[in-house]
């Protein structure tokens, strides 16, 4: 439907001519790499040779029914060993993977609305799903993936490295989800990158991850990474780890792991979960335990190091990282056993000026998302050009992870191309300091107020301190164009429920003393609030559903 567009040539001579299905095969003939999926009825392991040789029986079948080179295929289902099969497939034939999202918690229709919007985006061919969720789907789009009953083509050779292997949806935080291009030369160099900068080692490592499988974090930093580079990955399924977050904690001690990474928001819920259980956890076992994947929330930092102290968690385990889909992963990190800097800001300082300056009175706590990954190149830029330490400004990429673009579907609100001289302009915002990065917020969630720079996960952090305040439920954005108080701060809360009478009140005075703003503050219903896959805040969402209900937002009186 589109032609590949020239990706700017950053790098071009340091990239790894591999295909994801010729690098699986050469680390299945080495014998390394396995998946142990922790389903409801047991954990059931797949060697990387007994992916790779389904994978090949799967593709002979998809061949039978028409999917070849540059066909888009759909896939959309929970975390399975029938999922990661249908994708290599879809790869071993030179097609084109497109990752549909699935809610992690309803089983109904309404939950493949946005998957089946986002094939017809991208243009799939066809869908493969689990036989319960084909009738959800278009008539004649669905397919079953486990592609039972159907006669098989002889292969073709396998697609190299400058092939389109995956359109990436982003998670939707700040807009609408955008369709990313990768090729396979983007997805292999990345995972080995990645790797070897976090210091991953095939044969010592194992992972742990829950993450969806259709989210990059999910597909790429645990199952592409454990086969490609040859480690025992461990997966349980997102719907389970929702359904009790804590089991993700226990499954460290039980499967050994070394590495495993959340959002902030997971390992909060993870940690309350498990302390009020009182169930015997052992993170010993840990080299790296990442937050990853949204703002890391350094309340949540001392929760889980204070948490993990008594159960053998290393001093040095906990770290940061960042990445984005357009990056095909991460962009910074930091090696296992690194640690992660928190510095304490004046929260005037950066919001007046944009400098990152330490104070030691009412500060703003950052967390570090750590130096840039290997062959990749991060700074931090302003109208006047590249910005020093400690200066906060626009985060730009460039590395061999980089993607081609977004895909061109001719459609109104075409996305345009974030690329400047070669570097990914990110559109987050952050600070390099010391060589590590800082991410501060997105340029398009700042509120500005009286010409300050009001960043909403500062107001968001203190909000959620106040008692009564339903954990990782707070969201804060600029209210609504066209209603009272337009582009005056606001903040969302859902209680809890013993929340006091006075919580609106509360959060307002602690948010006024914490960002020295006084916000509105709406208490809404319980699962009001919507956040990506990953745990994101979705502002804008929220910011239009406000707008679509004609709630009267103005700024509030001083409580």
């Amino acid at each position: 439907m589109d032609a590949l567009a020239a990706r700017p040539s950053v790098g071009a001579g340091r990239v790894t001519a591999r295909a994801i299905p010729t690098a699986l095969r050469e680390a299945a003939a080495a014998g390394s790499g396995a998946l142990v999926f922790h389903l409801a009825g047991g954990a059931v392991r797949w060697s990387g040779a007994d992916l790779v040789d389904a994978a090949e029986v799967a593709a002979g079948v998809l061949a039978a029914i028409g999917v070849g080179p540059g066909r888009r295929v759909g896939l959309v289902g929970p975390t399975d060993p029938r999922w990661v099969v249908a994708a290599l497939a879809v790869w071993r034939l030179g097609a084109v993977l497109v990752p549909l999202p699935l809610p992690i918690t309803r089983r109904d229709a309404a939950r493949l609305e946005e998957a089946t919007a986002l094939a017809r985006i991208a243009d799939c061919a066809l869908v493969l799903a689990p036989p319960a969720m084909l009738g959800h789907l278009p008539t004649g789009q669905g397919v079953d993936w486990t592609l039972a009953g159907r006669g098989a083509r002889a292969l073709p050779a396998p697609p190299d490295a400058e092939a389109l292997a995956v359109i990436q949806f982003t998670s939707g935080s700040t807009a609408a989800p955008k369709a990313v291009r990768l090729r396979h030369r983007a997805v292999v160099d990345t995972v080995r990158a990645t790797a070897a900068s976090l210091d991953l080692v095939a044969g010592r490592d194992r992972l742990l991850g829950w993450l969806p499988l259709f989210h990059d974090y999910g597909l790429f930093g645990f199952v592409v990474r454990a086969l490609v580079v040859g480690m025992e990955c461990h997966l349980l399924p997102t719907e389970r780890f929702a359904a009790d977050p804590a089991l993700w904690l226990r499954l460290i001690g039980d499967t050994g792991a070394t590495m495993t990474a959340g959002p902030t928001s997971g390992w909060g819920h993870a940690v309350r979960l498990a302390e009020a259980s009182g169930a015997p956890v052992r993170l010993d076992s840990l080299r790296a335990a990442v937050m990853a994947a949204e703002a890391i929330d350094p309340a949540v930092v001392d929760r889980v190091l204070a948490y993990g102290q008594s159960r053998g968690l290393a001093g040095g385990a906990l770290s940061g990282a960042y990445g984005l889909a357009e990056c095909t992963l991460g962009v910074t990190g930091v090696p296992a056993g690194g640690g992660m800097r928190v510095l304490a800001l004046d929260r005037e300082r950066l919001a007046r000026d944009g400098l990152a300056v330490v104070t030691a009175v009412n500060p703003r706590r950052v967390a570090s998302c750590g130096r840039p990954m290997r062959d990749t190149e991060v700074r931090v830029v302003g109208t006047e050009g590249t910005r020093p330490d400690g200066v906060i400004g626009e985060i730009e990429v460039r590395g061999p992870g980089l993607m081609d673009g977004y895909l061109s579907t001719g459609g109104a609100g075409e996305a345009a191309s974030p690329f400047r001289d070669g570097w990914l302009r990110t559109g987050d915002l952050g600070f390099l300091d010391r060589g590590e990065l800082f991410v501060t917020g997105r340029s398009k969630d700042l509120v500005i107020v009286l010409g300050r720079n009001l960043h909403p996960e500062d107001m968001e952090q203190t909000a959620a301190a106040v008692a009564g305040v339903r954990a990782g439920r707070v969201v804060a954005f600029a209210a609504p164009e066209g209603g009272a108080g337009e582009g005056a701060p606001v903040v969302l809360v859902e209680p809890t429920t013993d929340a006091p009478g006075d919580l609106a009140a509360r959060v307002r005075r602690a948010v006024a003393d914490g960002a020295g703003v006084l916000p509105s503050v709406v208490v809404v219903p319980p699962g009001t609030i919507r956040k990506t896959t990953s745990g994101k805040q979705r502002r804008a969402h929220m910011r239009e559903w406000l707008a679509s209900r004609r709630v009267a937002v103005h700024p509030s009186d001083p409580p």
